[in-house]
């Protein structure tokens, strides 16, 4: 069968059969069971809020790891002497610390951190319960070191290297005691010096969950007596000295109420109470509660205060109102949590639900609602305004109008049917919960995401749907259309039956369902300037034609186009990716894909498109048996010349490939065509880049990556209708290693490393009309050129010198063996490595050749004509072969047959040869023949030059019409041939 593509491809692969398009695509098979690197960025959230070192006393994190098994079980990972082990201990500094570890990949894991100060022992770890239980017994006041901090980093699955961020948050609520600085004053006035305190506290939990966050237990909890600490802090702006500062077990967003005892340790004679029990304290998780006050001279003068120091606050405690009249007079008392028992449609017409003027976040929980309601929730009439409000309704309930008014809040609505929600918010979003149903959402002022289900939308403001979440191909029309910016999936999609065309920017994410489509594209992107992104997600094509299937296509005017597939399954039965002729500038990304094509994984035909895989796993069936252009790769770059040659180098071309850490199948249905990468019928200038993690995979899942080669560049020739070679000028890299045939510029030089590449510069100079003035090209190898009818670079004289070559030509030293190069042109036939020059070649070497012409012959240069800049050529040798002019019959005359030299043919003023040789050579010609140069005119300096051992000379006289053999002048010299004029300067030679 004809090769017609190029391609690189892998060795001894054995066939399998076709790939399944089934949204359970195969994984990176290639990677499963290898062992990785894990690094994770461990940091102590909002450290640094108070006096205290504040979390600096924390200098240890336990890293605990559990393994997941088939049916999700965990099971720890014992600490022992592997290095590195995943469970183990991390030395953390000023709150950061850096864990790094080796795991597998295809597996699953749960971590666990627990950091502490490592002189600490008040905390015990449960490896199999994953626990924590605290030890309140003798626990001393003001103990900084108890603080501690946790977090869980659930259902890793190790497809690759893996790195993220994790910030560990404290359990515990922060209790602490201040006076002012006047009222310890006022009591040393009076004699009596405070020395200490302790603290008791009731209903405490002991016991924390690390999965989940949970606390359980509950005991009476004392702080021993522990001298005033030195430092102070602030609370609503006034600044208090401590008098105790303790750390009480919470939990995870939770919330306790307890009766909590302080007694202080005095001297000196008073007569006031030294023990105070404040009933019913609010302590949270992560947060400070300050009790602040004149403790001493005005004991019942005390302040409780919840402080989110610590972090961002969650739901304060929740107050209980019967009625929205009772949750308006919780609110204005400073309540930020209110449960309401029961809104009847009466009260709902007449009060309005107003929020406090606070900057807090509030909650409203209703419990229960008339359906025929009319609720509506107002902003503040004057002051600062909510950072968010949530509005909390049974899913059982429904609501005939719901309206909201907070242009200065966030927003979140869960629970209930409504038939109307009119919603003026801030652009920081209103929030339609998951289970929420509404018929008509009206949208006045802010933006919006949906996550329920909404029946008609009306935006009449300027916010942006910024999310909606769809099930069925109905929303999903429903949301794109209202332009959502991002469209989220909340369950299979499987009723598409026509193209997804994307015309705008959209993120697309899948929460790992699935969008199947039996038409014959799955997402058509049809527009220029787009940035679309695909994550999580299936695109799976059901279609059951035998031809031209799609996955994802791109548009002929999707130029500039932004297109990312993260963790991102796609199928075909033909190809997954296909760019058509047209685009430009395209930049597609695959990071942890996996994409299985019934053709090609990837076809392209854009230019200057930069296409990034990493950590994927590619699979292209690569040839079919139903089309008689059967060849194929998992990876194409296609220059659109099969069908017609003017298309060559105007699709496919200027593109660059790179593939990092992924696995890339080469599969065949037959065992003519395993190829992963092809660059085709005239694709050209591509630069692909593949590093050394990445591995090359046959049928069999055998290691291929050091058996790649590579086939010859073919394409179609309507001229002739033949194959023709194109050597692609591109650029392969393994790792370091450029494993293209042919030439390829790096770094602005032009670099031959073959035969292709030398007969590719050859048609560059020649059918291209590039002169490469200004240009370095480098031999980087020995070529044998045997078998191969070279045509001379710039190989007449009839357009000189604007077609001539003009650069410069380093052989580095390098041998070309084997040349036989000819031209019969008529009147200008130049003949030799190259035919003309106007620049410099230099440092080549020729072996054994076979040069022939009728006209100007050389072994480096055929003719080298008067210019505006000298030419030269420098440091060259010919040893062994022939080259020869033979006289023939042009236009009624013999008039040729001339002009032949070992170096260089014919040479002008102001040019010149310098440090070149010949030997075991033999020059014929019927007139102007020499060793080096066969004839000169003008001013031409020939330095340095040697003719050596066995070199013929030789004239033949076939066609003696003017009898030049009894012309010396004309004859045959060992340096120079024919000295024209007389002014040749020969030194050295």
């Amino acid at each position: 069968m004809k090769r017609i593509l190029n391609s690189i491809a892998v060795l001894a692969l054995v066939v399998t059969g076709a790939v399944s398009c089934q949204k359970e695509l195969s994984g990176p098979a290639g990677q499963e069971g290898q062992e990785v690197a894990v690094s994770l960025d461990l940091t102590t959230g909002q450290i640094g809020t108070r006096a205290y070192a504040d979390g600096q006393s924390v200098d240890v994190v336990h890293v605990h790891v559990y393994q997941h098994d088939a049916n999700d079980n965990l099971t720890y990972i014992q600490p022992n002497a592997t290095t590195p082990t995943p469970s183990k201990d991390v030395s953390m500094t000023n709150g950061a610390a850096t864990y790094a570890t080796r795991l597998v990949t295809g597996q699953t894991y749960t971590f666990v951190f627990w950091a502490e100060n490592s002189s600490c022992s008040a905390y015990s770890y449960d490896s199999i319960n994953k626990t924590v239980t605290v030890n309140y017994a003798n626990a001393a006041g003001n103990d900084e070191s108890r603080d501690a901090f946790y977090a869980v980093l659930p259902n890793v699955e190790i497809t690759g290297a893996y790195s993220k961020s994790v910030t560990l948050n404290r359990p515990f609520a922060q209790l602490n005691f201040g006076v002012t600085a006047e009222d310890l004053n006022a009591a040393d006035l009076a004699g009596v010096t405070v020395n200490g305190a302790a603290v008791k506290l009731t209903g405490i939990a002991n016991s924390l969950n690390l999965l989940d966050g949970s606390v359980s237990g509950s005991e009476t909890v004392s702080f021993a007596n522990a001298n005033l600490p030195s430092e102070t802090f602030s609370a609503a702006g006034v600044t208090y000295k401590y008098v105790a500062m303790d750390y009480v077990l919470v939990g995870k967003g939770t919330k306790t109420l307890s009766d909590v005892t302080l007694t202080l340790d005095v001297t000196g004679t008073t007569s006031a109470a030294t023990e105070y029990t404040y009933p019913n304290v609010p302590l949270q998780g992560n947060y400070r509660t300050n009790i602040v006050g004149n403790l001493f001279t005005s004991p019942a003068d005390i302040d409780i205060k919840v402080d989110s120091g610590f972090s961002t606050p969650d739901n304060d405690i929740v107050i209980n109102a019967a009625t929205i009249a009772d949750a308006n007079a919780a609110l204005a008392a400073g309540a930020t949590s209110v449960k309401i028992a029961k809104v009847t449609a009466s009260e709902a017409s007449t009060t309005t639900l107003t929020m406090p003027a606070t900057s807090e976040s509030i909650s409203i929980e209703i419990e229960s609602i008339e359906s025929s309601a009319n609720l509506r929730i107002e902003q503040p009439s004057t002051g600062a305004n909510p950072e968010s409000v949530s509005v909390n309704i049974p899913s059982t309930a429904t609501v005939e109008n719901l309206t909201i008014n907070l242009p200065q809040s966030h927003v979140e609505v869960n629970g209930a049917s409504y038939t109307n929600i009119t919603a003026t918010t801030s652009n920081n979003t209103l929030v339609i919960g998951s289970d929420v149903t509404v018929e008509t959402l009206t949208i006045e002022a802010g933006a919006v995401e949906i996550y329920g289900e909404v029946g008609t939308l009306t935006n009449n403001g300027t916010g942006a749907v910024k999310v909606w979440a769809v099930g069925d191909k109905a929303t999903f029309s429903k949301a794109y259309t209202a332009g959502a910016q991002t469209i989220e999936l909340n369950n299979d999609i499987t009723d598409f039956a026509s193209v997804i065309e994307i015309g705008r920017d959209l993120n697309l994410d899948g929460n790992g369902f699935a969008i199947h489509n039996t038409a014959t594209r799955v997402v058509r992107i049809t527009q220029p300037d787009l940035t679309v992104n695909f994550t999580d997600l299936a695109l799976v094509s059901k279609c059951t034609a035998t031809q031209d299937v799609r996955c994802v296509s791109f548009d002929n005017i999707a130029s500039n186009a932004n297109v990312l597939f993260d963790n991102c399954e796609l199928s075909a039965s033909f190809y997954c990716i296909n760019v058509v002729a047209g685009p430009q500038n395209l930049n597609v990304t695959l990071r942890n894909a996996t994409v299985a094509a019934g053709w090609a994984a990837i076809n392209c035909y854009a230019n200057n498109s930069t296409f990034t895989i990493e950590n994927s796993t590619l699979k292209g069936l690569n040839d079919k048996s139903e089309s008689s252009w059967n060849d194929f790769a998992t990876i194409v770059f296609d220059g659109n010349g099969l069908w017609n040659a003017e298309n060559i180098g105007k699709n496919g071309t200027g593109n660059t490939l790179n593939i990092t850490n992924s696995v890339i199948y080469a599969s065949s249905e037959s065992t003519n065509n395993q190829a992963w990468l092809a660059l085709q019928y005239g694709a050209q200038h591509n630069m692909v880049k593949v590093d050394t993690a990445t591995r090359i995979i046959d049928d069999s899942d055998n290691d291929q990556t050091s058996n790649i080669f590579i086939d010859a560049i073919v394409g179609w020739n309507n001229t002739n209708n033949t194959y023709t070679s194109y050597d692609l000028e591109s650029e392969i890299w393994i790792g370091e290693q450029n494993l293209f045939p042919g030439m390829y510029e790096k770094d602005g030089v032009y670099h031959i490393i073959n035969a292709s590449g030398l007969m590719y510069f050859s048609d560059k100079v020649n059918d291209y009309g590039n002169n490469f003035s200004g240009k370095t090209v480098v031999l980087d190898a020995d070529i044998n050129m045997t078998g191969i009818n070279f045509t001379p670079i710039s190989n007449t004289i009839a357009s000189y010198p604007s077609k001539t070559f003009a650069g410069t030509f380093d052989g580095q030293n390098h041998t070309v063996s084997n040349l036989s190069a000819s031209s019969t042109e008529e009147n200008w036939a130049a003949a030799g490595l190259f035919g003309t020059i106007t620049g410099t070649v230099k440092n080549v070497r020729l072996e054994n050749v076979n040069i022939t012409s009728s006209h100007y012959a050389g072994g480096i240069v055929g003719y080298i004509s008067n210019s505006n800049a000298a030419a030269s050529v420098q440091n060259c040798s010919v040893s062994g072969g022939s080259i020869t002019s033979t006289a023939e019959l042009i236009s009624g005359s013999y008039d040729n047959g001339d002009k032949v030299g070992g170096i260089v043919g014919y040479i002008a003023n102001p040019s010149s040869i310098e440090g070149c040789s010949v030997e075991e050579l033999t020059i014929t010609a019927y007139r102007d023949l020499g060793g080096i140069v066969g004839c000169t005119s003008g001013v031409v300096n020939v330095l340095n030059c040697t003719v050596g051992n066995n070199v013929k000379v030789v004239i033949d006289n076939t066609q003696n019409y003017k009898n030049y053999t009894s012309n010396s002048s004309y004859n045959a010299g060992s340096i120079i041939g024919r000295n024209d004029g007389s002014n040749a300067v020969t030194t050295g030679c």
